[in-house]
């Protein structure tokens, strides 16, 4: 894949090859796969959506504690699809998926739900607290979801937090969370 992002040994840390639909989730790791997903934002959140663009990026893109994936076209090398996952030290097994954004040619071939998929493992791996049973590890994934897409994320097992809705950025959202264990 093309511009896939590396290890500092070169090769691409990918966290699903995209087998057998042809659609990989690699992390992103250089400021050109930052760029790139960036890019796929603009695209969806600014162009489509009418988001203010000095809105769409901020400084928790570049934070140390901001892990952000890609789903890449296996067959072209394009990037077609990005999320961003945010932690909190001070939030131990709590985190905050965002920023979810699937370019329109590649909608409803299921890139969505491999992001989130993907999302959620670098969250057990990398921010899981004990869970309730002996052995276990969890995470709590929390989003902020737009409205129009509450089904999409409830069919993945997310729930509404309170019901309340609230305008970000001119769109209605509500807060949704699933809990991730092994």
């Amino acid at each position: 894949m093309s511009g896939s992002p590396t290890h500092p040994g070169g090769e691409p840390v990918v966290l699903d090859d995209g087998a057998p639909d042809g659609v990989a989730v690699v992390r992103v790791t250089t400021r050109e796969q930052l760029e790139q997903a960036w890019e796929v934002r603009m695209e969806v959140f600014v162009d489509e959506q009418q988001v203010p663009a000095e809105e769409e990026i901020d400084e928790l893109d570049t934070a140390a504690t901001t892990s952000h994936v890609l789903a890449v076209d296996t067959a072209t090398g394009a990037v077609i699809g990005t999320a961003r996952l945010l932690s909190e030290a001070d939030h131990p097994g709590e985190v905050h998926l965002g920023r979810l954004a699937v370019r329109a040619a590649a909608r409803n071939r299921g890139v969505g739900a491999r992001l989130v998929v993907a999302i959620e493992g670098l969250a057990l791996a990398e921010h899981a607290v004990r869970g309730a049973a002996p052995g276990t590890l969890a995470v709590t994934v929390v989003l902020s979801a737009q409205e129009a897409a509450m089904g999409f994320y409830a069919r993945l097992g997310y729930a509404v937090v309170n019901g309340e809705r609230y305008l970000d950025a001119g769109i209605w959202h509500q807060d949704m969370a699933h809990t991730v264990s092994s």
